[in-house]
């Protein structure tokens, strides 16, 4: 049977340079942290840096790079570095430059403070922009305190790796179908497409900001514990917790404790995110391992409705729940 294709040349040459304008659709999420990042106040950060030496990598792309990792859920440096290299909305944000994770992994170190301060003021922006609704979900992970170990998997075992990796990629497609529909959580609201009307909004936005002189909490750091993993495992990890609007997708809050269990974190992470938007969220969605009397009621003192499913009720009642 005889099949008509289109040109496929992976050796096509270009009569034009490339424009990095072109890596990414216009109503894409990316557009509008690139020209918040710009006009964000990066002085702390900038004046750490020394006028000798060799040029370093300025901080605006990094910046750019860590903020939108954290807005579509990559946290490890390496993957950030693998991302620069293969997708285009962080070639994009990272101006086609490639910073390998130690630079990544040591430019978050060094400006931890400034960096969650940074991240706070892109919320405060979106919000500002209309673009944070009032519900929000939370949710937990543990993540390794230490360095990833190294592991070997025979033929049968990859075999099932893989199995497991397509029926979740296809478990997620039609989950995220019932969500999103035809659309996808990485796409900007249609009135902040055009760029300079984006401008615009984020302009008055700072100058809101500006105004109200938001006032920002510090979190303190806590020490790694021996946590048990879904896989079993035993390991240093930490807890860490995001705080995601359902509207658009973007983060609002995220914390990292050292609790092994996700009970006693719902009211802080609900401060958190009261800190960040200067209001409290009116529906509240979370998983199974939130659920309990306590939990329950401080979101009705608050009059704050929840979705959490109750499957922990009867070892709860029993008095089995974790304290």
């Amino acid at each position: 049977m005889f099949t008509i294709f289109g040109k496929y040349d992976q050796k096509q040459q270009f009569l034009l340079p490339l424009n990095l304008e072109d890596f990414v659709p216009e109503n894409h999420i990316a557009r509008v942290l690139n020209d918040i990042v710009d006009v964000v106040d990066i002085t702390v950060i900038e004046s750490t840096y020394s006028k000798e030496g060799c040029p370093a990598y300025h901080p605006r792309p990094l910046l750019k790079i860590l903020l939108y990792g954290y807005l579509i859920g990559i946290r490890s440096s390496r993957k950030l570095q693998q991302m620069t290299q293969t997708d285009t909305a962080f070639m994009y944000l990272a101006a086609m430059q490639k910073p390998d994770f130690h630079t990544i992994c040591r430019f978050r170190s060094t400006h931890l403070g400034p960096i969650k301060e940074i991240f706070s003021q892109v919320v405060t922006f979106c919000k500002e922009m209309d673009m944070i609704g009032s519900s929000i979900s939370i949710d937990g992970t543990k993540v390794k305190a230490n360095a990833s170990s190294r592991q070997s998997k025979s033929s049968d075992a990859l075999e099932k790796e893989i199995d497991k990796i397509l029926k979740e990629s296809i478990e997620t497609d039609k989950h995220e179908d019932e969500i999103y529909g035809d659309s996808t959580p990485y796409h900007i609201p249609e009135e902040l497409v055009d760029r300079k009307k984006r401008l615009e909004k984020i302009k008055a936005a700072k100058k809101q900001i500006d105004e109200e002189k938001l006032k920002k909490v510090n979190i303190t750091d806590n020490d790694a514990r021996i946590m048990k993993h879904k896989d079993g495992s035993k390991k240093p990890s930490y807890n860490c917790q995001v705080a995601v609007d359902e509207k658009e997708q973007i983060i609002v809050a995220a914390d990292v404790v050292n609790e092994e269990n996700d009970l006693h974190q719902i009211e802080p992470m609900i401060q958190n995110v009261k800190n960040t938007l200067g209001y409290k969220p009116t529906i509240v969605l979370a998983d199974a391992g939130y659920f309990s009397y306590e939990n329950l009621e401080f979101l009705q003192e608050e009059g704050i409705d929840a979705y959490i499913p109750e499957n922990l009720y009867k070892a709860e009642k029993e008095g089995k729940t974790r304290k």
